[in-house]
């Protein structure tokens, strides 16, 4: 029922909203933007679970009928919700809002893009049929980005309040990039990380296909421009020397040094190793 739904989490600033424009580009595709999938399924729960708990507060205190009376439990409660209905619901208003943009296309893919996924990959997986996608970052990027947006926030430029304190933001991208080492053995969890999606896209893309097992179509919309990628501008060296002490960075930049196939990749990870 459930086998083509995907939620994506990552530590924030990692790229997520990246992944899901280009999801988003094949009309086959509608993953929405931080609607969180797991409070909806916890509320909508208790919406649909009338039928078992009415049935459950009258197991023992059923009325006593009267002769002409036929009514039982089971028939006073056939009609109203039950549980088994909770997936089809969320499925169908994904269905209603993909049919209007794009009325003649069939849905292969949905789900929900959320960073704050990566804290709850447990829950996540417990989802009938769902699937993870984890992207990871540079740590470097990451709060090279949430400085600048913080800079721009005091300026009147941007809305950015998430996080505002060094230390929370690398704990941040600590906590997220933890989270999924847990799980990489496991066929229902693709860890995708964001510069291979910038610098070799066609064959980033064509496992993620894999993973996902739909051959989907995506438009490139990604600015590869390493200078746009690599800025930086807002890392100090205090910055530099508190990260590359922290043991899940290092752990990061020594296992995405062996994996990676770009040389551009390559050089942005040696520029933090050569501070260990």
């Amino acid at each position: 029922m459930n086998s083509n739904l995907l939620l994506i989490g990552g530590s924030p600033r990692s790229g997520t909203t990246a992944i899901l424009q280009i999801l988003n580009s094949d009309p086959r595709v509608f993953i929405s933007s931080e609607e969180n999938l797991l409070k909806a399924s916890q509320t909508l729960s208790q919406l649909l679970s009338t039928r078992e708990r009415r049935t459950k507060a009258l197991s023992k205190g059923m009325r006593e009928l009267s002769p002409r009376e036929t009514l039982s439990m089971d028939n006073i409660h056939s009609h109203n919700f039950n549980q088994d209905s909770l997936w089809p619901t969320l499925k169908s208003i994904y269905e209603h809002h993909h049919s209007l943009l794009h009325p003649e296309t069939p849905l292969l893919l949905w789900g929900d893009k959320l960073p704050a996924y990566a804290k709850e990959i447990n829950n996540v997986l417990q989802m009938p049929g769902a699937r993870y996608l984890h992207i990871t970052r540079n740590p470097l990027d990451v709060i090279n980005s949430m400085l600048r947006r913080m800079n721009a926030a005091k300026q009147g430029r941007d809305w950015w309040k998430a996080i505002t304190d060094f230390d929370d933001m690398l704990s941040a991208w600590v906590e997220a990039y933890t989270a999924v080492q847990d799980h990489q053995n496991n066929p229902n969890v693709f860890h995708l990380y964001y510069e291979d999606l910038v610098f070799d896209f066609d064959r980033t893309v064509s496992t993620l296909n894999d993973f996902l097992g739909i051959e989907l179509e995506y438009i490139n919309s990604l600015v590869s421009d390493p200078a746009l990628h690599f800025d930086r501008s807002f890392i100090t060296d205090s910055i530099l020397d508190s990260m590359s002490g922290n043991a899940a960075v290092r752990s990061y930049a020594a296992n995405y040094l062996a994996k990676t196939r770009s040389d551009v990749v390559r050089n942005s990870l040696r520029c933090l190793i050569a501070r260990f």
